[in-house]
């Protein structure tokens, strides 16, 4: 059993086997050839009573009054976030992506003068996407926009990351690096490498560690500083190949990471008890999981989550 510190007051716990009973109501989300069975068991706060949305509010199911809520605004909870988005891009990525040759991975960086700020990268792709627009209208991608792990003073002297974007893009069989080399070339380098050439059992789960984790090598000294007094426990080894979770630390609140098109297939959701669900035909069980989440005060469970995952062949 794995132990992680979520906040002061929780604690998550991680167990090998998922925790999943056959009564149970499970979300089944299907992208590619995976499928992910999730069931989740949620304890309300003693003394509170339940409450339901309604247009975006809460409201109190037994007075009928309306809850003012705040928006996520701790680093706890905009990590949870991030992983959040980050989870439903991979499974999106999964469902479009199978390494075809007309399937590209490509990797625009900046030269100085640096892109410090990720919307300044956000309108970058958006006029480079009008390019790829007229000349390839069929063609389906996503834009995931990350920060980099060296650290460069902004015009109010704060520092902050230097930005790149990674583009997956599908329905271009020729070279388009000479076009790229038009279309990029006054803000820095680019790299095109068939997603072909790329060697893993899930395309999803492979592209969005990029987004999460860092090398160290690749660290600067200032970046160093500013993640070991965000989360020690991300550099507390100095031989640790990556540091996971790093990259997470310099994304700015609320910021969406990635942009699809809109002809891209979306992961298919349903809701079955899991008695009823016929887990033979989703293929190989290649990992299954609980995580608990604990209060440290009480010391008793207040969310549990099962995992099962499945591949077919």
């Amino acid at each position: 059993m794995h132990k992680s510190k979520r906040s002061q007051a929780t604690e998550i716990y991680k167990k090998r086997k998922a925790a999943i009973k056959k009564g149970d109501l499970v979300k089944v989300t299907r992208y590619g050839k995976y499928t992910e069975v999730m069931f989740a068991k949620r304890t309300p706060p003693k003394g509170k009573v339940n409450i339901r949305r309604k247009h975006g509010s809460l409201i109190n199911s037994k007075t009928r009054e309306i809850i003012n809520v705040d928006h996520a605004t701790s680093r706890s909870d905009l990590l949870t976030s991030l992983k959040r988005s980050l989870k439903t891009l991979s499974h999106l990525i999964a469902c479009n992506f199978k390494g075809g040759k007309d399937e590209k991975f490509i990797t625009l960086t900046y030269s100085v003068p640096y892109q410090l700020d990720p919307h300044g990268a956000k309108k970058d792709w958006q006029r480079l996407y009008q390019n790829f627009r007229n000349n390839y209208p069929k063609a389906k991608y996503v834009a995931i926009f990350e920060p980099q792990g060296t650290l460069y003073p902004n015009e109010d002297q704060k520092m902050v990351p230097n930005w790149h974007i990674h583009i997956l893009i599908k329905g271009i069989r020729e070279d388009i690096s000479p076009k790229l080399k038009k279309w990029w070339r006054s803000r820095g380098l680019f790299k095109v490498k068939p997603i072909s050439e790329i060697k893993t059992n899930n395309l999803g789960i492979y592209f969005t560690s990029y987004s999460k984790n860092l090398n160290p090598a690749f660290i600067d000294k200032v970046a160093r500083k500013v993640i070991q007094e965000k989360d020690a426990s991300i550099l507390d080894d100095d031989d640790k190949d990556i540091a996971k979770g790093a990259r997470l630390l310099f994304y700015p609140p609320h910021f969406r990471i990635y942009v699809a098109s809109q002809n891209l297939k979306q992961p298919q959701v349903s809701y079955v008890r899991f008695d009823e669900l016929d887990t033979s035909k989703l293929g190989e069980l290649v990992s299954e999981s609980t995580i608990d989440i604990k209060d440290t005060q009480t010391g008793k469970i207040m969310n549990s989550y099962g995992y099962l995952n499945f591949r077919q062949k």
